[in-house]
Protein backbone atom coordinates (compact mmCIF):
# COMPACT_ATOMS: atom_id res chain seq x y z
CA UNK A 1 0.00 0.00 0.00
CA UNK A 2 3.07 2.83 1.16
CA UNK A 3 4.55 1.45 -2.66
CA UNK A 4 1.66 2.53 -4.20
CA UNK A 5 1.46 6.12 -3.25
CA UNK A 6 5.15 6.91 -4.64
CA UNK A 7 5.91 9.58 -7.20
CA UNK A 8 8.48 10.73 -8.22
CA UNK A 9 8.66 13.69 -6.20
CA UNK A 10 8.45 11.66 -3.12
CA UNK A 11 8.85 8.34 -1.35
CA UNK A 12 5.93 8.16 0.73
CA UNK A 13 8.24 5.48 2.77
CA UNK A 14 10.41 8.15 4.27
CA UNK A 15 7.27 10.21 5.02
CA UNK A 16 5.63 7.78 7.05
CA UNK A 17 9.06 6.81 8.60
CA UNK A 18 9.15 10.20 10.16
CA UNK A 19 5.54 10.01 11.27
CA UNK A 20 6.80 7.20 13.24
CA UNK A 21 9.73 8.38 14.59
CA UNK A 22 7.89 11.19 16.48
CA UNK A 23 5.97 8.59 17.78
CA UNK A 24 8.68 6.32 19.25
CA UNK A 25 9.02 8.54 22.69
CA UNK A 26 5.59 8.32 23.89
CA UNK A 27 5.41 4.29 23.29
CA UNK A 28 4.09 3.76 20.05
CA UNK A 29 7.25 2.61 18.34
CA UNK A 30 5.21 -0.42 17.03
CA UNK A 31 2.51 1.79 15.02
CA UNK A 32 2.60 0.21 11.66
CA UNK A 33 3.33 1.57 8.43
CA UNK A 34 -0.10 1.22 6.96
CA UNK A 35 -1.69 2.55 10.19
CA UNK A 36 0.46 5.53 9.31
CA UNK A 37 -0.83 5.80 5.75
CA UNK A 38 -4.48 5.37 6.49
CA UNK A 39 -4.02 8.14 9.39
CA UNK A 40 -2.96 10.59 6.23
CA UNK A 41 -5.81 9.08 4.26
CA UNK A 42 -8.21 9.76 7.03
CA UNK A 43 -6.92 13.32 7.44
CA UNK A 44 -6.34 14.29 4.11
CA UNK A 45 -9.64 12.51 2.04
CA UNK A 46 -11.62 11.59 4.67
CA UNK A 47 -11.32 7.96 3.73
CA UNK A 48 -9.12 5.02 3.93
CA UNK A 49 -10.48 2.88 1.37
CA UNK A 50 -7.36 1.68 -0.81
CA UNK A 51 -8.89 3.13 -3.94
CA UNK A 52 -8.66 6.49 -2.46
CA UNK A 53 -5.47 6.30 -0.93
CA UNK A 54 -4.07 5.64 -3.97
CA UNK A 55 -4.37 9.49 -5.17
CA UNK A 56 -1.96 10.87 -2.71
CA UNK A 57 0.85 10.36 -4.90
CA UNK A 58 -1.11 13.01 -7.24
CA UNK A 59 -0.40 15.48 -4.77
CA UNK A 60 2.09 18.05 -5.19
CA UNK A 61 5.70 17.81 -3.07
CA UNK A 62 4.74 21.24 -0.92
CA UNK A 63 1.27 19.38 -0.66
CA UNK A 64 2.47 16.14 0.84
CA UNK A 65 5.05 18.23 3.20
CA UNK A 66 2.13 19.66 4.48
CA UNK A 67 -0.05 16.98 5.06
CA UNK A 68 2.51 15.09 6.97
CA UNK A 69 3.04 17.82 9.39
CA UNK A 70 -0.39 18.02 9.88
CA UNK A 71 -0.71 14.41 10.61
CA UNK A 72 1.87 14.37 12.42
CA UNK A 73 0.50 16.95 14.96
CA UNK A 74 -2.78 14.98 15.28
CA UNK A 75 -0.67 11.82 15.63
CA UNK A 76 1.13 13.47 18.50
CA UNK A 77 -2.31 14.58 19.89
CA UNK A 78 -3.84 11.27 19.59
CA UNK A 79 -1.07 9.39 21.27
CA UNK A 80 -1.60 11.72 24.33
CA UNK A 81 -5.26 11.65 24.53
CA UNK A 82 -4.79 7.96 24.67
CA UNK A 83 -2.13 7.71 27.17
CA UNK A 84 -4.17 10.04 29.14
CA UNK A 85 -7.36 9.29 29.17
CA UNK A 86 -7.37 5.74 28.66
CA UNK A 87 -3.88 4.72 30.01
CA UNK A 88 -2.44 3.25 26.45
CA UNK A 89 0.99 3.51 26.65
CA UNK A 90 1.78 0.58 23.99
CA UNK A 91 0.21 -0.33 20.45
CA UNK A 92 -0.02 -3.59 22.43
CA UNK A 93 -3.10 -2.34 24.50
CA UNK A 94 -4.76 -0.52 21.92
CA UNK A 95 -8.47 -2.35 21.13
CA UNK A 96 -8.68 -1.72 17.49
CA UNK A 97 -5.90 0.32 14.91
CA UNK A 98 -9.43 2.38 13.84
CA UNK A 99 -9.15 4.35 17.23
CA UNK A 100 -5.96 5.84 16.14
CA UNK A 101 -7.04 6.68 13.21
CA UNK A 102 -10.46 7.92 13.66
CA UNK A 103 -8.78 10.24 16.93
CA UNK A 104 -6.08 11.56 14.43
CA UNK A 105 -8.63 12.07 11.88
CA UNK A 106 -10.43 14.47 14.82
CA UNK A 107 -7.43 16.32 15.82
CA UNK A 108 -6.36 17.26 12.52
CA UNK A 109 -9.58 19.61 11.97
CA UNK A 110 -8.94 20.54 15.73
CA UNK A 111 -6.49 21.30 18.47
CA UNK A 112 -8.51 20.98 21.98
CA UNK A 113 -11.42 19.21 22.74
CA UNK A 114 -13.90 20.89 25.49
CA UNK A 115 -14.70 18.96 28.72
CA UNK A 116 -18.47 18.03 26.80
CA UNK A 117 -16.39 16.66 24.01
CA UNK A 118 -13.61 14.53 26.18
CA UNK A 119 -16.91 12.91 28.02
CA UNK A 120 -18.40 11.54 24.21
CA UNK A 121 -14.74 10.30 23.08
CA UNK A 122 -15.17 8.03 26.23
CA UNK A 123 -18.28 7.07 25.24
CA UNK A 124 -17.60 6.22 22.11
CA UNK A 125 -13.66 4.61 23.36
CA UNK A 126 -15.22 2.60 25.04
CA UNK A 127 -18.57 1.37 23.97
CA UNK A 128 -16.31 0.39 20.58
CA UNK A 129 -14.07 -1.01 22.45
CA UNK A 130 -15.94 -2.98 24.78
CA UNK A 131 -18.51 -4.01 22.16
CA UNK A 132 -16.48 -4.79 19.30
CA UNK A 133 -16.90 -2.19 16.68
CA UNK A 134 -14.24 -3.03 14.33
CA UNK A 135 -14.04 -6.41 14.42
CA UNK A 136 -15.38 -6.47 11.46
CA UNK A 137 -16.63 -4.15 8.66
CA UNK A 138 -13.38 -3.48 7.26
CA UNK A 139 -12.17 0.09 5.35
CA UNK A 140 -15.65 0.94 4.07
CA UNK A 141 -16.61 0.75 7.47
CA UNK A 142 -14.02 2.63 9.49
CA UNK A 143 -14.42 5.49 6.53
CA UNK A 144 -17.96 5.94 7.27
CA UNK A 145 -17.05 6.18 11.15
CA UNK A 146 -14.70 9.31 10.42
CA UNK A 147 -17.32 11.20 9.87
CA UNK A 148 -20.47 9.43 12.20
CA UNK A 149 -17.47 9.43 15.61
CA UNK A 150 -16.47 13.68 14.43
CA UNK A 151 -20.22 14.58 14.18
CA UNK A 152 -20.85 12.81 17.79
CA UNK A 153 -17.19 14.17 19.08
CA UNK A 154 -17.22 17.35 18.36
CA UNK A 155 -21.30 18.51 17.62
CA UNK A 156 -23.00 15.82 19.64
CA UNK A 157 -24.97 14.13 17.08
CA UNK A 158 -26.62 10.72 17.50
CA UNK A 159 -26.27 8.88 20.61
CA UNK A 160 -23.57 7.19 23.02
CA UNK A 161 -25.84 3.56 22.23
CA UNK A 162 -24.75 3.78 18.44
CA UNK A 163 -21.60 3.06 19.04
CA UNK A 164 -22.17 -0.29 20.77
CA UNK A 165 -23.01 -1.39 24.48
CA UNK A 166 -20.77 -3.62 27.20
CA UNK A 167 -21.13 -7.08 27.96
CA UNK A 168 -24.16 -8.11 30.08
CA UNK A 169 -23.36 -9.58 33.76
CA UNK A 170 -24.11 -13.05 32.22
CA UNK A 171 -21.76 -12.37 29.36
CA UNK A 172 -18.84 -11.69 31.33
CA UNK A 173 -19.49 -15.14 32.57
CA UNK A 174 -18.21 -16.70 29.28
CA UNK A 175 -15.56 -14.04 28.05
CA UNK A 176 -12.13 -15.62 27.64
CA UNK A 177 -9.30 -13.72 28.59
CA UNK A 178 -7.11 -13.33 25.27
CA UNK A 179 -4.00 -10.89 25.34
CA UNK A 180 -4.64 -10.38 21.31
CA UNK A 181 -8.91 -9.70 21.68
CA UNK A 182 -10.61 -6.54 21.71
CA UNK A 183 -12.16 -6.78 24.93
CA UNK A 184 -9.32 -8.47 27.16
CA UNK A 185 -6.99 -5.43 26.49
CA UNK A 186 -10.47 -2.96 27.21
CA UNK A 187 -10.47 -4.78 30.35
CA UNK A 188 -7.06 -4.13 31.47
CA UNK A 189 -7.45 -0.77 30.51
CA UNK A 190 -10.43 -0.62 32.63
CA UNK A 191 -8.69 -2.79 35.46
CA UNK A 192 -5.77 -0.01 35.04
CA UNK A 193 -8.44 3.12 35.47
CA UNK A 194 -9.42 2.10 38.87
CA UNK A 195 -6.30 2.98 40.30
CA UNK A 196 -5.21 -0.53 41.63
CA UNK A 197 -3.54 -1.34 44.69
CA UNK A 198 -1.71 -4.77 45.42
CA UNK A 199 -3.35 -6.92 47.18
CA UNK A 200 -0.73 -8.29 48.79
CA UNK A 201 0.81 -4.79 50.74
CA UNK A 202 -1.84 -1.87 49.43
CA UNK A 203 1.04 -0.20 47.63
CA UNK A 204 -0.16 1.39 44.38
CA UNK A 205 0.39 -0.48 41.25
CA UNK A 206 2.48 0.82 38.12
CA UNK A 207 -0.11 0.57 35.47
CA UNK A 208 1.86 2.50 33.46
CA UNK A 209 4.96 0.46 33.54
CA UNK A 210 2.32 -2.50 33.17
CA UNK A 211 0.91 -0.97 29.84
CA UNK A 212 3.80 -0.41 28.34
CA UNK A 213 4.11 -3.81 26.93
CA UNK A 214 2.32 -6.82 27.25
CA UNK A 215 3.62 -8.76 30.51
CA UNK A 216 1.74 -11.61 31.80
CA UNK A 217 3.59 -11.52 34.98
CA UNK A 218 1.76 -8.60 35.80
CA UNK A 219 -1.78 -9.86 35.67
CA UNK A 220 -3.14 -12.75 37.53
CA UNK A 221 -5.32 -15.08 38.04
CA UNK A 222 -7.48 -14.58 41.33
CA UNK A 223 -8.07 -18.01 41.21
CA UNK A 224 -4.84 -19.25 40.02
CA UNK A 225 -5.32 -22.03 37.13
CA UNK A 226 -3.27 -24.08 38.80
CA UNK A 227 -5.02 -24.32 41.98
CA UNK A 228 -8.07 -24.76 40.03
CA UNK A 229 -6.37 -27.82 38.06
CA UNK A 230 -5.73 -29.39 41.66
CA UNK A 231 -8.95 -29.28 42.77
CA UNK A 232 -10.66 -30.50 39.84
CA UNK A 233 -12.42 -27.01 38.73
CA UNK A 234 -14.54 -27.70 35.43
CA UNK A 235 -15.41 -24.06 34.73
CA UNK A 236 -12.84 -22.26 32.54
CA UNK A 237 -10.16 -21.16 34.86
CA UNK A 238 -9.47 -18.34 31.93
CA UNK A 239 -11.87 -15.87 32.18
CA UNK A 240 -11.80 -11.88 32.14
CA UNK A 241 -12.96 -11.67 35.07
CA UNK A 242 -10.63 -14.10 37.25
CA UNK A 243 -8.11 -11.33 36.32
CA UNK A 244 -6.42 -8.71 38.02
CA UNK A 245 -3.55 -6.35 38.13
CA UNK A 246 -0.46 -7.51 40.74
CA UNK A 247 3.28 -6.03 40.44
CA UNK A 248 5.58 -9.18 39.07
CA UNK A 249 7.13 -9.81 42.64
CA UNK A 250 3.19 -9.95 44.04
CA UNK A 251 2.45 -12.34 41.45
CA UNK A 252 5.38 -14.80 41.78
CA UNK A 253 4.87 -14.60 45.24
CA UNK A 254 1.35 -15.62 45.45
CA UNK A 255 2.08 -18.14 42.11
CA UNK A 256 -0.89 -20.60 42.61
CA UNK A 257 -1.28 -20.23 46.21
CA UNK A 258 -4.97 -21.48 47.56
CA UNK A 259 -7.14 -18.36 47.02
CA UNK A 260 -8.91 -19.64 50.20
CA UNK A 261 -5.98 -19.11 51.97
CA UNK A 262 -4.24 -16.54 50.50
CA UNK A 263 -6.90 -14.01 50.18
CA UNK A 264 -7.95 -13.89 53.25
CA UNK A 265 -4.44 -13.64 54.66
CA UNK A 266 -3.98 -10.44 52.45
CA UNK A 267 -7.42 -8.90 53.92
CA UNK A 268 -5.88 -9.76 57.06
CA UNK A 269 -2.56 -8.14 56.95
CA UNK A 270 -4.28 -5.05 55.24
CA UNK A 271 -6.04 -4.90 58.48
CA UNK A 272 -8.72 -1.80 57.92
CA UNK A 273 -7.19 -0.96 54.17
CA UNK A 274 -8.47 -3.97 53.06
CA UNK A 275 -11.99 -3.26 51.76
CA UNK A 276 -10.29 -0.14 49.85
CA UNK A 277 -7.77 -2.19 47.99
CA UNK A 278 -9.86 -4.99 47.21
CA UNK A 279 -12.12 -2.42 45.20
CA UNK A 280 -9.37 -0.97 43.29
CA UNK A 281 -9.03 -4.23 41.83
CA UNK A 282 -12.57 -4.94 41.26
CA UNK A 283 -12.99 -7.38 43.74
CA UNK A 284 -15.70 -8.00 46.30
CA UNK A 285 -15.04 -6.22 49.74
CA UNK A 286 -13.69 -8.87 52.46
CA UNK A 287 -15.84 -7.53 54.64
CA UNK A 288 -18.69 -8.73 52.56
CA UNK A 289 -17.92 -11.81 50.64
CA UNK A 290 -16.26 -15.02 52.62
CA UNK A 291 -12.94 -15.89 50.47
CA UNK A 292 -12.12 -18.60 53.15
CA UNK A 293 -15.25 -20.62 52.14
CA UNK A 294 -16.04 -19.21 48.47
CA UNK A 295 -15.79 -21.76 45.80
CA UNK A 296 -14.50 -20.12 42.20
CA UNK A 297 -18.25 -20.22 40.48
CA UNK A 298 -19.22 -18.56 43.99
CA UNK A 299 -16.55 -15.65 43.38
CA UNK A 300 -17.17 -15.51 39.71
CA UNK A 301 -20.46 -14.85 40.94
CA UNK A 302 -19.75 -11.88 42.89
CA UNK A 303 -17.77 -10.26 41.10
CA UNK A 304 -19.83 -10.18 37.84
CA UNK A 305 -22.10 -7.30 39.12
CA UNK A 306 -19.03 -5.51 39.93
CA UNK A 307 -17.22 -5.36 36.90
CA UNK A 308 -20.19 -4.59 35.00
CA UNK A 309 -21.18 -2.00 36.93
CA UNK A 310 -18.00 -0.52 36.58
CA UNK A 311 -17.45 -1.12 32.63
CA UNK A 312 -20.84 0.50 32.54
CA UNK A 313 -19.52 3.62 34.26
CA UNK A 314 -16.80 4.00 31.77
CA UNK A 315 -19.08 3.38 28.59
CA UNK A 316 -21.33 5.92 29.91
CA UNK A 317 -18.20 8.08 29.67
CA UNK A 318 -17.57 8.53 33.78
CA UNK A 319 -14.28 10.26 34.55
CA UNK A 320 -12.09 8.11 36.59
Amino acid sequence: MVAATWNKDFDLNDEVDEIREALWPKGFEDIERETVLKCISAVKLGTIKEQALRTLRNLKKEDMRELIDTTKHALLHTVDLLSTEFRIHSWDFLSYEALVVIVCHIFAKTNHLSPDQVHRVRQWFWRSSFGERYKVGGESFVSNDLRTVYDFVINGEGSAADFGEPPSEKEWMHVAFRSNVSRSRAYILALAAKKPRNLTNGATIDSAGALSAYNKKQFHHVYPRAHLKRVGEKTNDNLVINICMLAAAANNAVSDSNPMKYLPECAKNLGDKADGVFTSNLLPKPTEFDYSKATYDEFIGARAPIVTEFIQGLCDGNDT
